[in-house]
């Protein structure tokens, strides 16, 4: 067996520009509250709070004012590490989810202001042309063509080369760094798996996919191997051990032992189930595209009635 055993995500394995990463724990970076002033943001101006106590229009403002100014100023002090973490395009979705959450209409403006307070100008110099320089690269990336058959690594690299000549190279870092060492390790992993691992213990796979992650995720090792969780663990094991397996029912047996190892009982069986009608359906698809490619070698014009007559009957074959 040589296919890929891992398969990034959707965004990820097309090299989209936006990328929603999350923590170790599944779930974005939280914004946490710390006041500063955003008088020129558009923001109410604090009023008294209604006699007796009540809490009336003036107070919700001044409560929404808090709000801002506490989001805005834990986007200023989280910016900088962020940017050293090439996570600046999860700062920056952050600051819109705020942006959504608060009300607020120019979120880009807002956002700016924020990175303007950041404590480090010099990191904040960086993200603001990353900023500044992002529509192009969006532009850019347009317009670049990509072979699907082209192995992972390839087109990553040439994506890479295109975004630090169009953002700079500091920016394109702090902007996708850590999708670009995360990406960089499916790859890796990807080719080592339809290579050199046919001739090599498991345990020997295992310390090399190890190595690939020290060379690729580098400074974001503690995150991305956090990142992976007991999934992605699972999956690596699973198609490294496949690689010596042909028997059906012996690749059966063996993701139920490592599915016992990673999960709980439960989500193993939930996880085993997901995974049988995904290969149902690929064999289903499979065939399919056989009979079709014979189908259409034995009929030449498309237009044929007997072929359209068979090809029908095929479909409803296979999908009905």
């Amino acid at each position: 067996m040589r296919t890929a055993i891992l398969v990034a995500a959707s965004a990820t394995a097309a090299l989209a520009i936006y990328i929603g990463l999350v923590g170790p724990d599944g779930v974005p970076d939280p914004v946490a509250a710390h006041p500063v002033a955003l008088a020129d943001q558009g923001a109410a101006p604090v009023a008294s709070a209604a006699p007796g106590g009540a809490v009336g229009e003036a107070g919700v403002r001044a409560s929404a004012i808090e709000r801002r100014a506490s989001a805005a100023a834990t986007l200023a002090a989280n910016g900088p590490r962020m940017l050293r973490e090439g996570r600046l395009q999860d700062w920056w979705r952050a600051g819109e989810a705020q942006c959504a959450a608060l009300g607020i209409d120019d979120c880009k403006r807002w956002l700016r202001a924020a990175v303007a307070a950041w404590p480090d100008p010099r990191a904040a110099a960086i993200a603001s042309r990353a900023i500044e320089r992002l529509p192009a690269v969006k532009e850019a990336q347009s317009h670049l063509v990509q072979e699907m058959d082209t192995p992972l690594s390839q087109r990553l690299q040439r994506l890479s080369a295109l975004r630090e000549a169009t953002m700079g190279r500091e920016e394109t870092q702090a902007w996708f760094g850590r999708e670009k060492a995360q990406v960089g390790f499916t790859a890796a992993v990807n080719e080592f798996a339809a290579g050199e691992a046919a001739g090599m213990s498991l345990a020997a796979r295992l310390a090399r996919v190890e190595d690939l992650r020290g060379q690729h995720y580098g400074a974001f090792y503690e995150d991305l191997r956090a990142a992976e969780g007991p999934m992605g663990q699972y999956r690596i094991e699973l198609g490294l051990a496949r690689l010596d397996i042909s028997d059906a029912q012996a690749a059966d047996q063996l993701r139920n032992r490592l599915l016992a190892r990673h999960f709980p009982p439960k989500r193993a069986q939930e996880i085993a189930q997901l995974e049988q009608r995904s290969e149902q359906q690929q064999a289903q698809r499979s065939a399919y595209a056989d009979e079709l490619a014979a189908l259409q070698r034995q009929y030449p014009n498309a237009g044929d009635q007997d072929y359209l007559s068979r090809l029908g009957q095929l479909r409803q074959k296979h999908f009905h």
